[in-house]
């Protein structure tokens, strides 16, 4: 394959080689036998990384932020108002934007940059809540909540879109500067700074709450005014970054591409392809609506539902799934990507059905019903929380890991979706027990989904670039530039 923006004065003889110091450098030989290499610099590959710890972390406020939207808007305009059905609106129009926001960057960032989506996928945050924050600025009405479902879902679009690009981007660097490691790491950048990002949310509501009074309009404005800034610093930051050494050799964005070239594409990665996208839908249609429901939840379980007691126990929920990302960045190399999520799936099927068979006492005690459903959470964090984006970035060659990993997480935030669709009805038909029977029982079709799933922990990520252009050589079809 050759290299991406090179002149007729080079041809591509080395693939990315691997160096005693972990760094992947591009050697491309030229005509006189010179060698010209590529590599970003530590600075430049620490700014990448950076930024997507950052930017999971804002994206995990963006998420989060859905739950005490949830009681402020209740707050402020009722039950009656405020209904069920509204209140699924809201959090599915975030889906809905996140859905195409995946579909369009993941594309994107494989056929243009990685540093350029990731430019615009931030920027779409800002806008989206930004516009938020100042849907109180009217006296809260019906209408007021129509134009939230629609800045919500500017809101994802951009979150939805960060997902490809920054997972490729950081799979990449990370197996650039310790391959061993990539999947702690990986796991680190992803579900860690996303899942922190509840509790902190939470303890910056709660303290809202205090300083206010309980005055929910302040408290509204202030919590979406701190997650508009974090997008905005995200913004300034990756002006700096650049892409890997590995997406600089392998990438399609100055190839010619035709249907035949995505029909080989298909021919290739169907596997993966299905089996991750089977694997994301069933956890975030477990994950997603249990996630940002859990306000109402424990709202009718506090006396009285007082907005502070509440947030006190959220805290307290939001804390509890923190241990089960790191026990499960651990157990990735351990025990390995497709086991540690068939773990976690376990523990969810085990807790689903305990919680769902003794909710009417667990009711009376709120503090054990807390407990029990922080552990549930951990589970899926530990197992496909860790493990799911990971598989599915390690599991497509550079040239299509965005467009591969998309595909995987568009199917997943279509299961949240779904689950989320599913999940206020159920719990207005036959109690809050029936969905956590619902989540046990898609916990355990999340463990023969896993058990399909490749095992991507040993994938040379350079050697699998290295055999695409030879499956695409051998099919007759060469990659050359227009």
């Amino acid at each position: 394959m050759e290299h991406a923006g090179s002149t007729n004065d080079y041809n591509v003889e080395a693939w990315p080689e691997k160096h005693q110091d972990g760094k992947v450098v591009v050697s491309t030989t030229a005509e006189d036998g010179s060698k010209d290499q590529y590599h970003p610099t530590k600075i430049q590959s620490n700014i990448t990384l950076f930024s997507c710890y950052m930017a999971n972390f804002s994206d995990g406020l963006q998420n989060n932020i859905s739950n005490p939207t949830n009681v402020i808007f209740k707050g402020l305009l009722g039950s009656e108002a405020f209904s069920s059905a509204m209140k699924t609106r809201i959090s599915n129009s975030l889906i809905v934007g996140a859905i195409l926001g995946v579909v369009v960057f993941g594309y994107t960032s494989d056929m243009y940059s990685r540093k350029s989506g990731l430019l615009v996928t931030a920027s779409f945050v800002v806008i989206g809540t930004l516009m938020s924050t100042v849907a109180l600025s009217v006296h809260p009405s019906k209408n007021m909540l129509w134009y939230f479902v629609i800045v919500r879902g500017i809101s994802g679009f951009g979150v939805g879109g960060e997902y490809p690009p920054s997972g490729a981007a950081g799979i990449e660097e990370s197996d650039a500067l310790m391959s061993k490691y990539r999947g702690p790491m990986f796991v680190s950048f992803t579900t860690l700074m996303a899942t922190l990002a509840g509790p902190i949310l939470q303890i910056i509501y709660l303290i809202c709450l205090i300083a206010s009074d309980n005055n929910l309009t302040i408290t509204f404005h202030a919590i979406y005014s701190i997650a508009t800034l974090l997008p905005l610093a995200i913004v300034g930051l990756r002006f700096f970054m650049t892409d890997s050494s590995l997406f600089h050799q392998s990438n399609l964005k100055n190839k010619r591409r035709s249907p035949r070239l995505y029909l080989l594409l298909a021919r290739r990665y169907w596997y993966p392809m299905l089996t991750t996208s089977l694997a994301y839908f069933l956890y975030d249609f477990i994950n997603f609506p249990n996630s940002i429901m859990s306000s109402s939840i424990i709202s009718s379980l506090v006396k009285d539902s007082n907005i502070r007691h509440t947030a006190i126990w959220q805290v307290i929920l939001s804390i509890l799934p923190v241990p089960g990302v790191l026990i499960g960045a651990w157990l990735t190399n351990s025990i390995g990507r497709r086991n540690t999520g068939i773990v976690g799936f376990a523990g969810c099927a085990i807790l689903g059905f305990v919680i769902g068979g003794t909710y009417t006492k667990l009711s009376k005690n709120i503090a054990a019903f807390v407990v029990l459903y922080g552990l549930l959470q951990a589970f899926g964090h530990l197992g496909p929380g860790a493990t799911i984006g990971l598989i599915s970035s390690e599991s497509f060659p550079t040239a299509v890991r965005g467009m591969g990993f998309a595909v995987a997480t568009a199917f997943g935030r279509t299961g949240a979706a779904v689950g989320t669709q599913c999940f206020t009805p159920l719990e207005d038909a036959y109690g809050n027990s029936s969905t956590f029977y619902l989540a046990g029982a898609v916990a355990i079709v999340g463990i023969l989904a896993y058990c399909l799933l490749p095992e991507s922990s040993k994938l040379n990520l350079a050697e699998e670039d290295r055999l695409l252009e030879e499956y695409l050589a051998e099919n007759g079809y060469k990659i050359e530039e227009y």
